[in-house]
């Protein structure tokens, strides 16, 4: 006899359907498979979140390299209905892989979004998460991101949820968010 369906499992179908429909499962899969005279993930042997990571990369390397005539061209190819896109249309520019200090730093770097004193909380879908004080904040290469960016150094406050092993955590820029609670830091 066959289970119910579940929320949980709705869910779950509803995510590998999102997957599918947006070719990820296809570019995981071309991931864990790939090989030319670069790369051969045989002898490599990524794991599933190395996959992942590299996707979300490449995902967001696409996302920074798109254009103005990179959309014109595949609008015009999806309104007259042409079904094979032309291969050479995408053209990603390779991430500079160095995580020496770049040259021309501190004139490249971003101004910091957030100054000492300023109260934030980590960006959550969920209530129970971390905030505090920034006290301090530094210039580091973002790996998962492929560039540099600012990481901030913040004082938990009394109430926050990892207070309990930790008075202080960092956090890359993107992933915090002002907060106007008063928090007993």
């Amino acid at each position: 006899m066959l289970k119910p369906v579940g929320y949980k499992t709705d869910e779950h179908r509803a995510y590998q359907q999102a997957l599918d429909d947006f070719g990820i499962t296809e570019l995981l899969a071309k991931l864990n498979t790939y090989s030319d005279a670069d790369f051969d993930s045989a002898w490599i042997q990524p794991q599933q979140q190395e996959l992942e990571t590299l996707a979300a990369i490449l995902i967001s390397q696409l996302t920074h390299s798109i254009n103005g005539k990179l959309i014109a061209n595949y609008l015009n190819l999806i309104r007259h209905s042409h079904q094979d896109i032309a291969p050479g249309l995408i053209n990603l520019k390779y991430p500079d892989a160095s995580v020496s200090l770049p040259v021309n730093f501190p004139d490249i770097a971003k101004t910091p979004r957030f100054l000492y004193g300023d109260r934030l909380r980590w960006l959550s879908t969920e209530s129970d998460t971390d905030w505090g004080i920034v006290i301090g904040r530094f210039y580091s290469y973002a790996p998962h991101h492929c560039c540099w960016a600012w990481c901030y150094l913040i004082w938990l406050s009394q109430d926050s949820p990892s207070t309990a092993w930790t008075s202080t955590d960092i956090a890359w820029e993107e992933d915090l968010e002002p907060t106007s609670e008063e928090t007993n830091l």
